[in-house]
């Protein structure tokens, strides 16, 4: 060996043990990269994935309160006849139900509201206002198939729809004997909520 290469032995030693340094430095950072990742995917592999719930604000739909009386009205009778008057059934608890014929969910209660009269006759009056309406013969023609055989007004222009509040259909309201709002129900009766309604007004009209 040289002279020179004995003066630059050194040197390389040095320039050599530094790159294994660096080598071993590179090599702690990929393990800890490694773990870093494999702790993040078992992470996310055993989170919960149930969504978080959200709270959204609603703005409850416009009606009478509990307790107030409902406005009085008189109405044409739907297929003719006497008016229909809410004034008629006083003294009687009384369910009054706001439907059109274009209306789907409205389609879908008549024929409940057809058995509610049936099994509450004499009980409790069941009247209907057919409201917006333009189409009174095919309002005659599914109160027809729902046997429902209730009075109906025509209420074309919403008047008496708009003195309850209404901005939908179908929404019904139970009053009690003295035409106090009792509950106001939106979308769809079905027989069992009909049931129930009626059983709280009967036994409000027995105990008062």
């Amino acid at each position: 060996m040289s002279l020179t290469e004995q003066a630059d032995k050194p040197a390389l030693d040095t320039r050599i043990k530094s790159l294994n340094n660096d080598e071993r430095v590179w090599k702690l950072c990929a393990a800890v990269a490694v773990l870093f990742l494999v702790g993040f995917i078992v992470y996310v592999a055993t989170r919960s994935h149930h969504a978080r719930p959200v709270a959204y604000p609603v703005t409850p739909p416009a009606m009478l309160a509990s307790g107030s009386q409902a406005p009085s009205f008189v109405l044409p009778r739907l297929g003719g006849g006497p008016p229909v008057s809410l004034a008629g059934t006083r003294g009687m608890p009384t369910v009054v139900n706001f439907f059109a014929s274009w209306c789907r969910n409205c389609q879908a209660e008549l024929s409940a509201f057809g058995a509610l009269s049936a099994q509450m006759a004499g009980r409790v009056a069941i009247v209907g206002v057919d409201s917006n309406d333009a189409n009174g013969s095919a309002a005659e023609s599914l109160l027809a198939k729902a046997k429902a055989t209730y009075p109906v007004g025509i209420d074309s222009n919403a008047r008496v729809a708009t003195s309850y509040l209404l901005n939908a259909l179908p929404v019904t309201y139970y009053l009690d004997a003295a035409g106090r709002v009792v509950y106001v129900a939106f979308g769809a009766q079905t027989l069992a909520s009909l049931d129930h309604w009626a059983k709280v007004l009967t036994d409000k009209s027995t105990s008062a």
